[in-house]
């Protein structure tokens, strides 16, 4: 297989270039089951689906470890500080959702909010070890907005004047403004600020038929979407202020549009949506109104996260219509992180850029699973464990009594050199070694096997290089009858 090579010139990162190249690390395989977080240090937490669990994880820099559970088959992450701190929601031992907070040093602690048996959802954490989301104290009991922090424990928020409806917190700050949501009929939202000085009180002052918040500014500003009324035929972006209340911010030349995300200094990134279907993403800044983005040539694009020095992620399709992942900077434009890959196997493709720190590191989901992607290209990004592995390549589908031939590209950049692989079918059958060939750094793997019996199987291949640093990829194959 030939080596698939980066983009060349200034483009993708070349002497004056806004853009950087960035090399390529394995963070999991699998399914994504909730948006992942990377801090500052570009640690990152993150929840993936496979073999029909939903586990979360934590990369530290090196390798990634499991967080385990409180007891159920179930984890989900909702946000990681700068301190390694993750919170989330797991299963229980009795199938109950509970809120925690999880570290590496102390494990996962669980926030029982509720008593007899009630429910708790883990929604944000803050620089401080702070976490916000809901608690019912009943199994059916109505939600209510909490704030938990390891001196003070769980703190029961109250709900709104006006909003005397289930509510949940949302987002919150390191200031200590907690934003959230009161839910009407299960079904209309309308969005809520608090503080320890002013409590609880509902920021929507333009009478939307529902509002939600989306992030919260260093100064107390509360970023979000709302619907203006029943005939609008969309979301609108807010900002919301003690001083002004709650602000449009239009929707530029479309008919709607949403944030996504916001930095502490206010700077928004989402979309702007049009009445023919199109897709734009969308800048947002105080200085410089909305701005839309642009696409890689085709007709989507929505940006789905931005960073202090006003890099923004997504995804927008190209020319022939494939969904890829992006960067963009006012300098440099929007630019296929595909084109400022270093040294990756072939046919490893991006197609979402999910998440991204002050310093440019990027996470995206891949047709390999997610990926962290690290700026500096060669080896000026530092050593990277384990090898980079690209797609498994097999059938989506086979019939029984038909071999299932599979294979996998993988690069040692580093020339470790490789211990070991091993595949497992997902079967209940035993690990098989199959077959490696490796040459400068650039290897493959390749192995089959017969399934007894229909179903849809999860296969997972593991490469260990002789550091014993392990990477896996996974592939799903139906099996049928006929």
């Amino acid at each position: 297989m030939a080596l698939a090579q980066p983009a060349s010139g200034p483009a993708y990162g070349g002497q004056g270039s806004p853009h950087e190249g960035y090399r390529v690390i394995n963070l999991g395989p699998g399914t994504i089951a909730a948006y992942p977080h990377i801090n500052a240090a570009g640690q990152v937490a993150f929840s993936m689906v496979s073999g029909g669990r939903t586990a979360g994880f934590f990369y530290d820099g090196r390798t990634v470890q499991g967080i385990g559970s409180l007891g159920g088959s179930s984890v989900y992450v909702a946000g990681l500080n700068d301190a390694g701190q993750v919170a989330g929601t797991s299963l229980n031992e009795h199938g109950i959702e509970n809120a925690f907070v999880w570290s590496a040093g102390g494990g996962m602690l669980g926030i029982r909010s509720g008593a007899g048996g009630g429910r708790s959802y883990g929604l944000a954490i803050n620089s401080h070890g702070v976490v916000t989301g809901s608690f019912s104290q009943a199994p059916d009991g109505p939600a209510r907005p909490f704030r938990w922090s390891a001196a003070g424990g769980a703190e029961d928020l109250g709900l709104a004047p006006g909003l005397p409806w289930p509510s949940a917190g949302r987002v919150l700050n390191d200031a200590g403004l907690i934003a959230g949501v009161a839910t009407v009929d299960d079904e209309q939202t309308h969005a809520f600020a608090w503080t320890r000085s002013g409590g609880t009180v509902a920021i929507d002052t333009r009478g939307s038929v529902e509002s939600t918040p989306v992030a919260v500014g260093a100064a107390g500003e509360v970023a979000g979407n709302r619907l203006a009324s029943f005939d609008d035929g969309g979301d609108r972006p807010f900002l919301w202020t003690r001083a002004g209340g709650m602000a449009d911010l239009g929707t530029g030349r479309g008919t709607t549009a949403w944030v996504n995300a916001m930095t502490p200094g206010l700077h928004i990134a989402g979309g702007i949506g049009y009445a023919d279907g199109r897709q734009r993403a969308m800048s947002w800044t105080r200085r410089g109104g909305m701005r839309e983005l642009g696409t890689l040539g085709g007709r989507t694009s929505v940006a789905r996260d931005v960073n202090a020095r006003g890099k923004i992620v997504g995804f927008a399709e190209d020319r022939a219509g494939a969904m890829r992942a992006f960067v963009w900077s006012a300098a440099g434009g929007m630019l296929d992180l595909n084109r400022a890959l270093h040294r990756v196997p072939p046919g490893l493709v991006l197609d979402h850029a999910l998440s991204i720190n002050d310093s440019g590191v990027i996470v995206a989901s891949s047709n390999a699973g997610l990926v962290l992607l690290r700026p500096g290209g060669g080896h000026s990004g530092g050593h990277v464990p384990g090898h980079v592995l690209g797609p498994v390549v097999a059938p989506a589908s086979i019939t029984i009594g038909t071999r299932l031939e599979a294979k996998v590209g993988f690069m040692d950049d580093d020339g470790t050199g490789t211990r070991s692989i091993h595949w497992s079918w997902g079967d209940g059958s035993a690990k098989q070694a199959g077959k490696l060939h490796e040459t400068d750094g650039i290897g493959t793997a390749s192995a089959s096997h017969g399934y007894a019996a229909p179903g849809v199987y999860e296969l997972v291949v593991t490469v260990v290089d002789r550091d014993g640093c392990s990477t896996a990829v996974s592939h799903r194959v139906e099996v049928t009858e006929s």
